[in-house]
């Protein structure tokens, strides 16, 4: 029988820690037990989920709707669109069966690609092939996440371009709602014969969700900026989420602290991180999301690594160069700089 392949690349990297990867989470849940629901996705829909930040990693293989169990997102640092796009085509050429001289193949795939931020790396060589090798082959559908993807460059690959107000209360919850939805509509088209040279897309569009006016190039990917630390205690990673102010000029405020295990380094882009920043710019902060330490934003002196630190005893082993120390606290004015993670 014919398959209905259905891809999701979803942008994983830092600035969508918080309640952003809670909602996904939740929604690809959600997603999975509705699609069981549906006799025509049961029949003919398959689901494989593709994670990019730095790097590109297949979450899900392509599975069944029957056998589709939604994974847990990682985290890592960049937004690596190239990265993505070489991985998804590879799995389209490993996926899908092609149509032959003998046998009809699989409808054409759906993919929907969710990332809200510019690209770090050169996605330029995957857009072309692309463009000249998948474009007629599968539907692609982008969502950018409150307008500041680099939105020329997804219209330049996409069939429909969306723009996701991620600000809204639920934004990604409706937004997964929306897309499965249009999954049971294009597996109900496909189910009667019909032709699959398009996509058919649900057109009851939450109030979050907009179609592309195709003026706008985005915004700046300056909204967030993410710092990445280790827990002095058991040497894991944690991130800690701050939103550029609209109160203080140059400023940004603390809205999420999240631990992370070390397979949050397997998605981080090569190279480091995009710039420094001075701590006085970052305000407010959170305890250590691992352990009970009071401070996050501890500073070796010899490496440079931010960790945890207990504030009673001001004493650590720093768990990114091992070095021991004694920590006081920085004078007025003399913060010192921190990097600043990919996004």
């Amino acid at each position: 029988m014919r398959k209905l392949p259905v891809y999701f690349v979803i942008d994983v990297s830092e600035s969508m820690i918080g309640d952003t990867m809670r909602q996904l989470d939740e929604g690809l849940a959600k997603l999975s037990d509705t699609l069981k629901t549906i006799p025509e996705a049961l029949e003919t829909a398959q689901v494989s989920i593709i994670a990019f930040a730095g790097k590109a990693k297949v979450i899900t293989p392509m599975v069944e709707v029957a056998n589709l169990y939604p994974p847990r997102l990682p985290i890592g640092g960049g937004t690596s669109l190239g990265a993505a796009l070489d991985l998804l085509m590879d799995r389209i050429d490993r996926d899908v069966r092609p149509t032959t001289p003998d046998r009809k193949g699989d409808w054409k795939p759906i993919v929907f690609l969710l990332t809200d931020g510019t690209p770090t790396d050169n996605p330029a060589p995957a857009i072309a092939k692309w463009k000249e090798k998948y474009g007629r082959k599968a539907s692609l559908v982008s969502i950018a996440v409150g307008g500041r993807a680099d939105l020329k460059g997804l219209r330049d690959i996409s069939d429909k371009t969306m723009i996701l107000n991620d600000i809204s209360e639920n934004a990604f919850t409706n937004l997964i709602t929306w897309v499965t939805q249009s999954i049971t509509i294009q597996s109900q088209s496909v189910g009667i014969g019909a032709s699959d040279d398009g996509v058919n897309l649900s057109k009851n569009l939450p109030g979050e969700l907009a179609e592309d006016d195709g003026r706008s190039d985005g915004l700046p990917d300056d909204r967030w900026a993410v710092v990445v630390g280790k827990c002095e205690t058991n040497e894991l990673p944690f991130l800690l989420k701050y939103e550029k102010s609209t109160q203080q000029h140059g400023a940004y405020e603390f809205r999420a602290a999240q631990g992370v295990s070390n397979q949050y380094f397997d998605l981080c882009a090569d190279g480091g991180a995009m710039q420094e920043m001075n701590v006085q710019n970052l305000l407010g902060g959170s305890s250590c999301p691992h352990c009970p330490n009071e401070i996050t934003m501890a500073h070796c002196g010899k490496c440079g690594g931010i960790h945890c630190l207990n504030v009673r005893t001001k004493q650590a082993v720093c768990p990114w160069c091992g070095g021991a120390g004694t920590y006081g606290a920085s004078a007025p004015g003399e913060g010192f700089n921190v990097n600043r993670g990919l996004g």
